[in-house]
């Protein structure tokens, strides 16, 4: 069995997560990573009989620009695994979203999770699921890779129950950077950077002009690529207002779990 795991991850945490998943399906893997801009605009699929996606949750929902690169990935009857990494808060509607997208484009929906990682604003100060995926959760990863295998290896095709979702189907249409009205953009230490684009190169959505290094603030969705990249800690985002983050840090206290569906 050939399997292709498409992915987008701007901070590393849902990379980390269909690793160990690609463990437990134990089959012919090829990885597409589809975090870079540059790499969404040449992507080509993979001749495979399963396809794995996996994305983080920004705002309770798949990133706008990212459901819209998935659209033109056409399923042909093939299986999918659906994978939502979110931070502790909520996967929102991300599931449901997955669950029309395998219906539109002719995929058969086999296996669904919703993981935890370690959440974009998380800080020692505001330690929403910080340092997670940990070592439960991959092996939790691992194990429902292999259960999916399992279920493949049985000829079992059936879709799983996908939670209902409270939240409405109209925040599917929000822009993606409503985030900056919590997060400021992130400042640039002119004395500590030195200036060797690690910034510009791992921003998903090509925000930082490589030569200035500024941000533009109309690009920018605040997924903190660009402050995880820096080798020097010289991009710093913090939240507009202190109370946003004591706020954060209270409905993110209580550890959640991870959530598979097959």
């Amino acid at each position: 069995m050939k399997a292709e795991i498409i992915y987008f991850s701007a901070t590393g945490t849902t990379r980390k997560i269909v690793k160990a998943i690609s463990q437990g399906l134990d089959c012919n893997t090829h990885f597409t990573d589809i975090t870079l801009e540059k790499n969404r605009k040449t992507y080509h699929p993979s001749d495979s009989d399963l396809i794995v996606i996996a994305t983080p949750i920004y705002g309770e929902r798949i990133p706008r620009f990212i459901y819209d690169f998935l659209t033109q990935i056409q399923g042909g009857s093939r299986p999918l695994i659906a994978l939502s990494v979110y931070g502790n808060i909520g996967f929102g509607i991300s599931l449901k979203q997955f669950e029309d997208y395998a219906a539109k484009n002719h995929f058969r929906l086999i296996a669904a999770g919703a993981f935890i990682g370690q959440h974009t604003y998380a800080s020692e100060e505001v330690p929403v699921a910080y340092g997670r995926p940990d070592i439960v959760d991959l092996k939790q990863a691992a194990e429902f890779g292999r259960k999916i295998r399992e279920k493949i290896n049985t000829n079992d095709f059936i879709s799983p129950d996908i939670p209902k979702s409270t939240l409405p189907k109209f925040i599917t249409r929000l822009p993606d950077a409503l985030t900056r009205f919590l997060i400021r953009q992130p400042v640039l230490d002119a004395l500590i950077c030195n200036a060797c684009q690690a910034c510009s190169n791992s921003c998903p959505v090509g925000a930082i002009n490589s030569a200035s290094l500024q941000i533009d603030e109309q690009k920018c969705i605040r997924c903190y690529a660009c402050v995880k990249a820096c080798p020097k800690s010289a991009r710093v985002a913090k939240f507009r207002f202190r109370i946003f983050g004591q706020i954060f840090k209270i409905i993110g206290k209580k550890r959640k779990e991870n959530q598979m569906f097959l």
